[in-house]
């Protein structure tokens, strides 16, 4: 029983290994990128969104060791996800400046993986399957409105003391100042909250149906490592 016990504990998640050699693939695809657009000349002037994203997929190696059970595998699955949809494809392939939705579908799939993290904090929190599903659901929308909100906190951030245009283009004043348009950051608003919306739907025919339809698998995961940092404190 000993040994068996054992060789469960040894045995590596799917979810991980499938992180770690979805994270190992994108950095040997980075390094390859990066190594021909240097070749070809065209690395000028992209340098640090390459470097960045070369190490952006060192993350899971490097976080796990230190931060231990406290991530869950499925964090790190949500981050694998959005890093390769809005980094990599976004910025790496320029998909935001090739395709004129791809930056309002990437907020829109923002709003569901935000409150999908959400729903982590609330499992870090409390004992997810003692409480009411309208409350996880209630919790779940403001966190993923919250990281919304601080994105666009961010931005606006960087375009005033930077002069970057994350929300726009600069609009002269008279005053010799400038001001940006706000339909940008409404249209991002509005898809991170309507993939917030989703999230809830999505989560609401789980409670409604008794079926798992993946949060089942999503809770058990986030409610170890909570369980896992309670037996290490």
């Amino acid at each position: 029983m000993n040994e068996r016990n054992s060789t469960d504990q040894r045995k590596i998640p799917l979810i991980r290994l499938l992180v770690d050699l979805a994270s190992a693939a994108m950095f040997a695809a980075m390094i390859v990128l990066t190594s021909v657009r240097i070749a070809n000349g065209t690395a000028k002037g992209r340098m640090t969104v390459l470097i960045l994203n070369i190490l952006l997929w060192l993350i899971p190696f490097i976080f796990r060791p230190i931060f231990k059970q406290k991530i869950s595998d499925g964090i790190y699955a949500v981050f694998v996800i959005f890093a390769f949809l809005a980094s990599f494809l976004g910025s790496v392939l320029g998909f935001y400046s090739k395709i004129w939705w791809y930056d309002l579908a990437i907020h829109f799939a923002f709003g569901y993986l935000a409150a999908v993290i959400g729903l982590f904090f609330f499992c870090k929190l409390a004992d997810v399957y003692a409480q009411k599903p309208l409350l996880i659901m209630l919790f779940c929308f403001a966190v993923s409105l919250m990281f919304a909100v601080l994105w666009e906190i961010f931005e606006f951030s960087g375009d005033a003391l930077l002069g970057n245009t994350a929300q726009g283009t600069h609009i002269p004043t008279a005053d010799g100042g400038f001001v940006t348009a706000v339909n940008d950051t409404m249209e991002d608003m509005i898809c991170n909250t309507l993939g917030a919306i989703l999230f809830t739907l999505h989560y609401a025919a789980h409670a409604l149906s008794k079926k798992s339809l993946l949060f089942d698998t999503l809770k058990k995961d986030f409610s170890a490592a909570r369980t896992q940092t309670e037996n290490n404190c």
